[in-house]
């Protein structure tokens, strides 16, 4: 996949999917269905071995009210990575 850098928003990866999901089982949804897409084949140390990086990265948006009265929004994010190959 191709990296490619803009002045106002940084690094992003070429062709990469987002989906905004609200629940946890929206969340689950995308990632059956990154794993439907995933290639997989059969190595001597696992018969169904990833041939193929994947990252999922979820980030969390909360808005609350501060002290100050004012909205406050907090974000968090979890990346996750499987590389194709890493049995060992």
């Amino acid at each position: 996949m191709e990296l490619h850098e803009k002045p106002d928003s940084g690094v992003y990866v070429k062709d990469l999917s987002y989906y905004a999901a609200k629940t946890a089982n929206e969340v689950r949804e995308v990632m059956t269905i990154g794993n439907k897409n995933r290639s997989v084949g059969e190595t001597a140390m696992n018969a169904k071995s990833s041939r193929s990086h994947s990252l999922f990265q979820i980030t969390i948006e909360r808005q609350e009210l501060g002290a100050d009265g004012e909205a406050h929004i907090r974000v968090g994010k979890l990346n996750m990575v499987d590389l194709a190959g890493s049995e060992r």
